[in-house]
């Protein structure tokens, strides 16, 4: 499971990197590509996000935003990832995934 997530982790930051590179590119699809990578992360190593979201407070107010306005699934995965979060609520979020 470990490696599993390792692997998922390092291509999400293949994602991230080869997004950057191809959003030079006249069409914004390196945009989405940085996108779908973050996700993946978000998804994978919630503590490494939640580091980069006290470093960066301008990423913290962006997905603070995107939680209170985007959908469910969405906010749900920001929500484990917020560092402001108390560590109840990121509990009642796991068990709520587990049991599904």
């Amino acid at each position: 499971m470990i490696l599993f997530r390792l692997a998922l982790a390092l291509f999400a930051f293949a994602l991230i990197v080869v997004g950057a590179l191809v959003m030079v590119a006249p069409t914004p699809f390196g945009f989405v590509i940085v996108i779908l990578g973050f996700l993946l992360l978000a998804t994978v190593a919630p503590a490494f996000v939640r580091w980069l979201r006290k470093r960066w407070r301008w990423l913290d107010r962006r997905l603070d935003k995107l939680q209170k306005n985007g959908p469910k699934w969405l906010a749900d995965i920001f929500r484990r990832s917020d560092p402001s979060a108390t560590q109840d609520e990121k509990n009642e979020t796991d068990q709520e995934e587990e049991s599904h």
